[in-house]
């Protein structure tokens, strides 16, 4: 079972390097019987680790996307995807720092599931997303809610790349993907499944066991720090400072950023309009 076709995409962008060495020193201490191949979603970028399977991706260089413009969170995931051969993959994020054993027999056993069973769509992997509502006919794996925030999740999931590439919309951040993407899923209605939560329990026994997450916009979560002392990972957290530290945001930029999503929502409501008409054709 562990010979089982699937790729791992670690999702990420350039300037997030100073996470890739640390995250991929705790990979190699966690989970050293890995088999897949890891891409590593960079936009220019080369990178490597010994021992490690990684492929580069550099997409905005591969795209011949300019340098001097900045491409979208969701053309990158894209363009990542299309690089990728295999139909099942595994979605991780570069500060989604490992900190035990990851449980590569039951990751594998899901990617057979899904190897064998083209309906189905996406397994979320951990109990700190979307919720399920009743045993589905895979053991440990409930059947997820249509109808909830976050049914498209960022978090260590499954998914059958066909899925991924009909959700995203390359114009949105990684937040509207989970948004906005989450309302698309709900007309589309793919089978999703979820991990029972009485199975798998955050710091008790997860299936790939990682800090939620490492980076909080653009600031170092605290829990790292730990961490990255037990390993003799040395970090200069000044660069970035702590989630702990950052100034709350004003009223005038919380006005702000509600004023900036109502274009956005409307173009949402246009395009979750055409989706479902398309549907009911």
């Amino acid at each position: 079972m562990s010979n089982v076709n699937y790729s791992i995409l670690v999702n990420t962008c350039d300037k997030f390097e100073d996470c890739w060495d640390p995250f991929f020193k705790l990979w190699s201490i966690y989970w050293p019987d890995c088999k897949a191949t890891i891409y590593l979603n960079t936009e220019y970028k080369e990178y490597s680790y010994e021992g490690l399977n990684i492929v580069a991706l550099k997409v905005c260089e591969r795209n011949n996307f300019p340098k001097n413009q900045r491409a979208t969170w969701s053309q990158c995931f894209e363009w990542a995807l299309n690089a990728i051969e295999t139909d099942v993959v595994l979605y991780l994020q570069e500060d989604y720092f490992l900190k035990d054993t990851v449980q590569n027999d039951i990751v594998a056993k899901y990617v057979h599931f899904m190897s064998d069973n083209e309906n189905m769509k996406c397994i979320h992997l951990t109990d700190q997303g979307i919720w399920g509502r009743g045993a589905s006919e895979y053991e440990n794996l409930d059947n997820a809610i249509c109808q909830q925030k976050n049914r498209v999740s960022c978090q260590a999931a499954l998914w059958r790349k066909s899925e991924l590439l009909d959700l995203l919309r390359d114009y949105e951040s990684g937040w509207e993907f989970e948004e906005f993407g989450s309302m698309r899923s709900a007309i589309l209605k793919s089978n999703y499944y979820v991990i029972n939560r009485d199975y798998v329990k955050l710091d008790q026994f997860e299936i790939i066991p990682y800090v939620f997450t490492g980076v909080v916009q653009g600031r170092w979560y605290e829990k790292v720090v730990p961490l990255f002392k037990k390993h003799n990972i040395k970090m200069d957290f000044s660069k970035r400072g702590f989630l702990n530290d950052a100034p709350s945001r004003t009223l005038m930029k919380r006005v702000s950023d509600k004023l900036n999503k109502i274009p956005k929502i409307y173009r949402n409501k246009k395009d979750l309009n055409r989706l479902s008409n398309s549907r009911e054709k």
